[in-house]
Parts: structure tokens; C-alpha cells; sequence
């Protein structure tokens, strides 16, 4: 009995030891290949900043994606092949300090594997939340409402966010998405995007000047009228929405179809 209790408690302290030496190593890593530019903490002054500091990345990839593991998987394939059409930071970010170039040659997958899983462990630090709640799926019941209210869609609830389900589990092994069928799906990202970045601007300005005079107590005959555009270009949004959804799922199999379902 006493042998296989130093057994156990010698495979603890191993267990323990390579789990601190892997933080370590991501870590040391961090240091070397990522700070010069992802600074740990941001400095006072913004303007010597190069590129966005690691807590900032770390908050929109934990935003955009809901799990470690597809986070991890999301960080390795961007630094190895950056793209804006993946990019989880604001487009302002991007035009200020351009897109990420690769570092194909400068880190290799198992050094970001470690870099990833030590990051998403320890940024955005405690304490650190964003304005939506500590995470997008963990956001407080007055986010989920307002989120509802300012929906730019027909049908505000009930059809699948596709573009977000896939780009969520984009290198989820159980999704296991082919080359092919990511070259098929990011044609369709990019002309639903296109579509919504067109109108959705529209729908939001025209929301709020409706709202705005109906409280201020303007004729309804001027209202309606108002009221009919903004119908028609929700209208206009949800066949983007629509379409992107029987695009996607033309393109993947019903086994793919049913596990991005019950994500």
C-alpha cells in the first residue's frame, strides 16, 4: 500500500511538474517571439504601440470564439496565414497598425500551440472585461436585450448565426472542415459580409431616426413612410442571412450541418 502511494504521488509531482514547465514554456516563448510587439501591458502613452497589446487580442479571440481548444486552433492557423477575413480585432486596429504578417519560418505550430494555450490561460487579465460582459456568450441579460432590439434582421431570433458557428470551429477537428469546403465557405463569408456591411449601416441609422421622432411626437405620416424603408432594407438583410445560411450548409455535409446546430 505504501508502494503504491509513493507510485501515485510520484506520478503527481510529474504530472505537476511538465504542466508548470509547459506554462513556462509558453510563457518564455511569449517573451521572445511575441512581446516585442503584443506588449503585455499597455503603456500610457498609445502612440508607441506597434500592435495591439496581448490582453486586447486575447479579449476579441475569447469573443469570437467559445472554447479553448477552437481559440487555440483559430490563434495557430491566423499567425501562420493572416487574413482580414479572420481577423477577430476591430477593422480600426487593423488600418492603424495594418494586418498581421505571417510567421511561417519565425515560430513553428508546436511553439504556437504552447504560446496559444498560455495566453487564452492568463489574458485579458482578471478583472479585465469587456464591454459586453466578461465574454460574449457569458454577457448579462441587459446585453442579450439590447442585442435583441438593435437586431438588424426581419427574423431577429430562431436562424443560425452560420457565420459565426464556422468561423468559431473553423479548425475544430470535429467539424473537420476540408480544404475545399473552407476555399467554398469563404466565398460565401465574404459576399454575405459584402452584403450586410452594404445595408446593415442604413438600417441602424434609419432605426434610430424613427425612434427618435416618434418620441419627439412627429406626424404618423411621416413615420410610416420611414417605417416601410426600414422594412425593406431588414427585408434585404435577412435574404443575405438567408442565403448564407443555405449557402453553408450546400457546401457541408448534414453530420457537419447537425454538430454547428448544436453548437
Amino acid at each position: 500500500m505504501k508502494f503504491n502511494n509513493l507510485l501515485l504521488t510520484m506520478g503527481l509531482i510529474g504530472l505537476t511538474s511538465s504542466t508548470i514547465q509547459a506554462a513556462s514554456s509558453g510563457e518564455t516563448l511569449f517573451t521572445t517571439k511575441c512581446a516585442m510587439c503584443h506588449v503585455n501591458v499597455r503603456p500610457d502613452d498609445k502612440s508607441t504601440l506597434v500592435a495591439p497589446p496581448a490582453a486586447g487580442v486575447m479579449r476579441h479571440v475569447k469573443m469570437n470564439y467559445n472554447s479553448k481548444e477552437s481559440a487555440v486552433g483559430f490563434m495557430i492557423s491566423y499567425v501562420m496565414n493572416p487574413n482580414r477575413a479572420d481577423a477577430v480585432c476591430k477593422s480600426k486596429s487593423i488600418e492603424r497598425f495594418g494586418l498581421m504578417s505571417s510567421q511561417k519560418g519565425a515560430v513553428s505550430e508546436t511553439e504556437l500551440k504552447l504560446i496559444s494555450e498560455w495566453m487564452y490561460d492568463n489574458y485579458p487579465p482578471a478583472g479585465v472585461m469587456s464591454k459586453e460582459g466578461k465574454h460574449c456568450k457569458q454577457g448579462n441579460k441587459s446585453t442579450k436585450n439590447k442585442a435583441k432590439k438593435t437586431s438588424p434582421f426581419l427574423i431577429s431570433s430562431g436562424l443560425p448565426h452560420m457565420t459565426m458557428l464556422i468561423k468559431q470551429n473553423w479548425n475544430n477537428p470535429e467539424l473537420g472542415l476540408t480544404p475545399e469546403q473552407k476555399e467554398k465557405l469563404l466565398v460565401v463569408r465574404k459576399s454575405t459580409m459584402a452584403g450586410i456591411k452594404a445595408v446593415k449601416p442604413k438600417v441602424m441609422k434609419l432605426e434610430k431616426r424613427v425612434k427618435a421622432l416618434t418620441l419627439r411626437g412627429d406626424a404618423t405620416t411621416k413615420l410610416h413612410p420611414m417605417v416601410d424603408a426600414l422594412a425593406t432594407l431588414k427585408s434585404e438583410l435577412t435574404k443575405v442571412q438567408i442565403t448564407c445560411i443555405h449557402d453553408s450548409k450546400n457546401i457541408l455535409t448534414k453530420k457537419q450541418v447537425v454538430f454547428l446546430l448544436g453548437k
